[in-house]
């Protein structure tokens, strides 16, 4: 009779466990994912909010975030958020370990509250192990994220970044190729960590061991088996992606064949519309269960059968009230849905006190990006002429200083991707921007065009059209919202302005100087309580708009 191999054997024992346990597995990792909700929601929030205030600042958007956290606070809110969330799953995997384990040791599956008081006794080691691994880990991957930086700051910072996005020269395809191998060398360095580490859960589950100890003697029993683990490790991550995407698949279907049948009627179409959602979601909770499920399945039949002490067998799991190393948990059935209920209701209370929201104005408003930009050379008067001719509402323009204190209309720091000059505005006076043809890469017809300043265009637009003043933040500027407003001021044209920044000091700054002006902050992403921003709007990339952000 034919052995079967090591690999045959874990799979048909991981078809075993989960056709025995996959209720108790179920029930399990619903539970956990609300106790998730419940600790994570507002934890991480409170975290984050206590970091934010000691780094002096009640939001973040853009750069400021990648300053944040490069910054001590926001490494220190990296590793305990990290280590929050990654804790909170290795207590759900100990949970559902435990299942499986009972069911080896003991012929029955352990229940969701003894498997949930069985992962609650080992709270302590588990998050001590999670911790040392968000902790190893971004050391690990510290180097490699400096060597990114390095390659950024040596090869991509002389000119724009646009100039390097549009043209594509040699340094920004050497910078490219250097960050390819420096994130694959990281994935390696990372994928080698997690294959040495994978067995030290289930030896402080089932061993008793230490943190320290359980990392050390996990990567001695990984040795010569990490490319067993890895494989395993993508197989159930391939089956995982395999079955969502089916999963998207049949919901597809569902709605391609219920939808059109129901246009007779919006409330049948309503009633489709809300099957499909409804099976999609419960099929993707699934999905989502069935996964988490076999990880944990393949991760004790890993352990079994390579990672096991010689000679150590899986201890019998207690179903009582005492668990593990004496500790007494009074926990329930009724007890457990009991708090869950009220951490729900808790953790939303607090989560919906989180929500960043802002009421925004329902009027359409049509704005020419850098003036009628697709028609003439962006930032030209050429363009901002043809805005006004289209009917625009308003014209968005970037100012910047030079060298001899002129505000010009100018968006990036240089001259590189409109002209292909390494000039740069704040090192140039007025007189050597404007012997530079900045329209002809656009059309030879616009070769006449020059650097407007921002008086020749508030010149242009005053009466009749809105004018929308970013102000470009390099690092450079010297008085720029005084001389803006000063600009502005002079001519009378307070109320057919606005004024934005990418940069929150200048945002600040505008809004003391000129209280009754609207002063907006441009973001992408952000990061804190957008209610605190001094800012009357907020100009923001499409992706980040959501429900709650549009209340």
């Amino acid at each position: 009779m034919t052995t079967p191999s090591p690999s045959a054997a874990i799979l048909s024992q991981v078809a075993q466990d989960l056709k025995a346990s996959w209720r108790r597995l179920f029930l399990t990792d619903i539970t956990f994912k609300l106790i998730a909700f419940v600790a994570l929601t507002p934890l991480v929030g409170l975290l984050f909010r206590v970091l934010l205030a000691a780094s002096g600042d009640a939001v973040l958007s853009d750069v400021d975030i990648v300053r944040f956290f490069v910054g001590p606070a926001g490494w220190l809110c990296a590793v305990f958020g990290g280590g929050a969330s990654l804790g909170v799953l290795a207590l759900e995997q100990a949970a559902l370990l435990a299942v499986i384990a009972s069911r080896r040791t003991t012929g029955a599956s352990l229940g969701v509250v003894d498997a949930v008081r069985f992962a609650a006794a080992r709270a302590a080691p588990i998050l001590r192990v999670t911790a040392r691994i968000v902790w190893l880990s971004l050391l690990a991957a510290a180097p490699f994220l400096a060597g990114l930086a390095g390659a950024y700051f040596l090869l991509l910072r002389e000119y724009d970044i646009n100039y390097y996005l549009q043209e594509r020269p040699p340094a920004f395809k050497l910078a490219i190729g250097i960050g390819a191998v420096l994130m694959v060398a990281m994935a390696a360095t990372l994928l080698r960590l997690f294959s040495s580490w994978v067995f030290a859960l289930p030896i402080v589950l089932f061993e008793d061991a230490r943190a320290v100890d359980a990392l050390r003697l996990s990567r001695q029993r990984a040795a010569g088996r990490r490319i067993k683990v890895l494989l395993w490790a993508f197989a159930w991550l391939a089956a995982s992606m395999a079955l969502s995407a089916m999963v998207t698949a049949c919901v597809g279907l569902i709605g391609r064949s219920l939808v059109p049948r129901a246009t007779a009627s919006l409330h049948l179409l309503a009633a489709a519309i809300g099957v499909s959602v409804i099976a999609w979601a419960l099929l993707n909770l699934a999905t989502s269960l069935l996964s988490t499920a076999a990880a944990s399945v393949i991760l004790l039949n890993l352990y079994s059968e390579l990672g096991a002490s010689d000679g150590n067998s899986l201890p019998a799991i207690a179903t009582n009230r005492t668990v593990g190393r004496g500790i007494d948990i009074p926990l329930n059935r009724t007890r457990l849905v009991a708090a869950l209920v009220i951490g729900v209701l808790v953790a939303l209370a607090i989560g919906v006190t989180l929500v960043n929201s802002v009421r925004l104005e329902d009027q359409v408003k049509i704005m020419a990006h850098r003036g009628a930009s697709t028609e003439a050379p962006e930032n030209t008067l050429a363009a901002i002429e043809k805005a006004i001719a289209a009917g625009a509402d308003f014209v968005e323009i970037d100012v910047q200083e030079t060298a001899d204190d002129v505000v010009v209309v100018f968006h990036d720091s240089d001259m590189m991707k409109l002209a292909g000059s390494k000039l740069k505005i704040w090192e140039s006076t007025l007189d050597e921007l404007q012997v530079i043809d900045i329209g002809s890469w656009f059309d030879p017809r616009f070769g006449d065009e020059r650097v407007p300043t921002l008086a020749e265009v508030l010149d242009l637009c005053k009466g009749k059209i809105h004018v929308n003043i970013e102000l470009k933040y390099y690092g450079h500027d010297k008085q720029l919202v005084e001389r803006v407003a000063d600009l502005v001021d002079s001519r009378d044209m307070g109320s057919e302005v606005v004024v934005m920044s990418l940069n929150s000091g200048q945002v600040r700054r505008m809004r003391a100087l000129k209280p009754d002006w609207k002063v907006g902050q441009v973001m992408s992403v952000s990061a804190g309580n957008l209610k605190r921003l001094p800012a009357d709007f907020l100009a923001v990339n499409a992706s980040f708009v959501n429900r709650n952000l549009v209340r």
